[in-house]
């Protein structure tokens, strides 16, 4: 498990986030297929691996597969594994929040922490761990302008994104609450931010996540005319490529002057 630990952190430059979750799904590959008495280097026992996933979760199984992907191709050398289809998933159709809910939902968050996290996700669609590891040396809170992540993995990748004057004040407001972050974290010590939005949901009935905030973001800008490919641009879905051939239609000036005429209000 070290060498593929070490090959998806040096030679593949993956998050640490997928980092552990591949390393979590091959060893419980590795402890079925010996519990089983099975092959590792078999299609059959991945498939009866696959098949003992019982959470119902498509996600689960979609990163189950991924990672068996990566330890097969890249440790075993072995191409058994890329016969397994990874699902299609269906985001695009998933019911989003109305504001009400949102609003709901945010007056019951505990800390301004916590409420100034749910506006920079909301306001800006970048992703979970994106928002999570903000420093505040890639934050312009003049131009409210989130800057792209020096570091990104070979998946996915983020491009200049905003975030609107209710975030600006909820972080403010945080600021005072808290003080400034030591380490150069905007949001220091969130790590709890899962069980808070959890505990959060469970008290209004209104089911708000990360991602789902993510997808918010997308239904309202594509509600005020904004261009999906500007809407794609704003959550890191541009791949590098088009913006070299493009950098005048994606340049921070061009889209910030598209997120400013959309003027994004999360709360009524």
């Amino acid at each position: 498990m070290a060498e593929f630990e070490q090959i998806c952190r040096v030679d593949l430059r993956l998050k640490e986030g997928t980092i552990n979750n591949h390393l979590t799904y091959i060893k419980r590959y590795l402890e079925f297929c010996k519990k089983q008495a099975l092959e590792v280097d078999s299609s059959q026992s991945i498939r009866d691996f696959l098949s003992s996933i019982r959470d119902g979760n498509q996600n689960t199984y979609a990163n189950n597969v991924k990672a068996l992907r990566v330890f097969f191709r890249e440790c075993l050398q072995s191409d058994t594994a890329k016969r397994f289809k990874i699902p299609r998933s269906n985001q695009g159709y998933a019911k989003v929040p109305s504001k009400e809910e949102l609003g709901r939902f945010y007056n019951a968050l505990p800390d301004w922490r916590s409420k100034a996290l749910f506006l920079f996700y909301a306001s800006s669609g970048r992703r979970r761990n994106e928002i999570l590891n903000l420093a505040l040396k890639d934050v312009d809170f003049e131009q409210r302008t989130l800057r792209p992540m020096a570091e990104e993995s070979q998946t996915k990748h983020t491009w200049f994104s905003f975030f609107n004057e209710e975030a600006v004040e909820a972080y403010r407001r945080y600021g005072k609450e808290e003080g400034t972050p030591a380490n150069g974290n905007m949001f220091e010590g969130a790590s709890h931010l899962n069980q808070v939005f959890r505990e959060t949901s469970g008290k209004t009935g209104v089911k708000i996540t990360p991602q789902m905030l993510r997808k918010w973001f997308c239904s309202e800008m594509l509600s005020k005319g904004v261009q999906e490919v500007y809407v794609d641009a704003y959550c890191g879905r541009v791949p590098k490529s088009v913006l070299g051939r493009h950098y005048t239609d994606f340049s921070p000036e061009k889209l910030k002057e598209i997120y400013d005429k959309a003027n994004i209000k999360v709360l009524l």
